[in-house]
């Protein structure tokens, strides 16, 4: 439903997913630079070693534990007390003089 507005939404320019092509270039660029990083015999060896020097930081074994078993749901818990509220006070009805 359009409303006659510019730039409402719609197709977005390299918006998406990226091809397959394109995510397994990116992966074997990872596994060469482990590869090098830590010189293991298998891709596997290599990717092992990686998540045991990320488990040695605190921020890795948050990254490690919302990948595998999700991020929790992020909430905000806000208080407002509602006990001594006057629609009166936040518009200040009663300073306004009528104009005659």
């Amino acid at each position: 439903m359009e409303d006659k507005r510019k730039n409402n939404g719609g197709h977005k320019t390299n918006g998406g997913r990226h091809t397959k092509a394109d995510e397994l270039k990116v992966n074997t660029l990872f596994v060469e630079g482990l590869k090098r990083l830590y010189n293991k015999d298998t891709d596997d060896e290599n990717k092992i070693s990686f998540v045991v020097a990320l488990l040695e930081t605190q921020r890795g074994q948050i990254f490690i534990a919302e990948h595998l078993f999700g991020k929790p749901k992020e909430t905000v818990e806000t208080t407002l007390s509602v006990s001594n509220f006057d629609v009166k006070d936040l518009f200040k009805i009663d300073s306004i003089k009528p104009q005659v």
